[in-house]
């Protein structure tokens, strides 16, 4: 099979790569971003199934004409508010199943579209395949104690997400611009969660390891970022710029995904640490492995926790380095 990996000079789009050079199945990988310096590099070093292309993918054209013969595109593109959709939507319009990094930023009326799209090509697509989201409704279906009802629902309150990382070991520039741009008031840390300056992040938790890290982010995250859209731009490349500098405490994981059932102190509470900073998109790979395989002939966008069940959850963990963490309240 064929797979097309965008923004595969990236962070995410790296791990992914490699972690789909690596399969059988996987006859030939078309490693696609604007930098096809950097493309070109990785591919030829990566393996002889690598070619490597060039596309903008703000221009639906310059994609579509990358997808003759593909099974799968694999989306590593940030930040998705900018780009996700209409990614998703060249995807569907190509008969092309999709896996898209994503990071929550698809309204109901935008995916009910990007659902109707793909169901109409009868083909399947997935968004939300990193830590959060991604991870963490892995965590909420397969894994935190009492997450479903008898008849399959999710229980209420909504479990509260977060993502603690590590700045110096993981992100790219797109997930520095995604944190910058909604730096939120400061809270205490959720149960379970490692130690830390947790922000609000939208209806989640953003964290940071004590020290450094955290206090660069109050410095430059919140004080530049209440400056506007050119403030919270300034932020994130001066974070980024930073973050040889943000060297967390010895023994902290790259990245950890979490949940609480409900933010109290007895939550029931669920998280994976990734000690290696590469779960993110190891996931994205084996979704998009998944979706050129056919899973089934579903169609339309998929929720991920049906795609990816608790076992092939376990493994994955496991083979990228990661540790399932759980517990209930008493």
């Amino acid at each position: 099979m064929k797979i097309a990996i965008l923004g595969a000079a990236g962070f995410i789009g790296r791990i992914a790569a490699q972690a789909l050079s690596a399969r059988p199945q996987v006859g030939e990988l078309l490693l696609v971003d604007y930098n096809i310096r950097d493309a070109k590099r990785f591919a030829k070093t990566l393996s002889p199934k690598c070619r490597w292309a060039m596309a903008d993918a703000g221009r639906s054209l310059e994609l579509t004409r990358l997808f003759a013969g593909v099974n799968a595109v694999a989306s590593a593109v940030g930040p998705c508010a900018e780009y996700e959709k209409r990614i998703l939507l060249t995807c569907a319009e190509k008969g092309t199943p999709a896996a898209s990094i994503g990071d929550g930023t698809l309204s109901a009326a935008d995916r009910r579209e990007v659902h109707d799209a793909f169901r109409r090509k009868g083909v399947a697509a997935v968004s939300g395949c990193g830590m959060m989201p991604g991870w963490t409704e892995l965590l909420s279906a397969h894994f935190l104690a009492g997450g479903r009802t008898a008849a399959g629902e999710r229980q209420e309150p909504a479990p509260r997400r977060y993502l603690f990382c590590s700045l110096d070991r993981f992100g790219g520039y797109a997930f520095f611009r995604r944190v910058a741009r909604a730096p939120g008031r400061e809270e205490t840390a959720p149960s379970g969660s490692p130690p830390g300056g947790y922000f609000v992040l939208g209806e989640d938790f953003f964290g940071l390891p004590p020290g450094r890290p955290a206090v660069f982010f109050r410095r430059f995250g919140r004080t530049l970022g209440a400056l506007g859209p050119v403030g919270k731009e300034l932020s994130a490349a001066i974070l980024f710029w930073l973050r040889g500098s943000m060297e967390s405490p010895p023994g902290t994981p790259a990245a950890v995904a979490g949940i609480s059932a409900d933010g109290e102190c007895d939550a029931a509470t669920a998280a994976i640490e990734d000690r290696q900073g590469r779960l993110a998109g190891v996931l994205l790979a084996e979704v998009a492995l998944k979706l050129a395989g056919g899973i089934g002939g579903e169609k339309g966008l998929l929720p991920l926790p049906e795609v990816i069940g608790r076992e092939e959850a376990e493994r994955i963990a496991g083979e990228s380095g990661g540790r399932l963490l759980t517990e209930s309240p008493p």
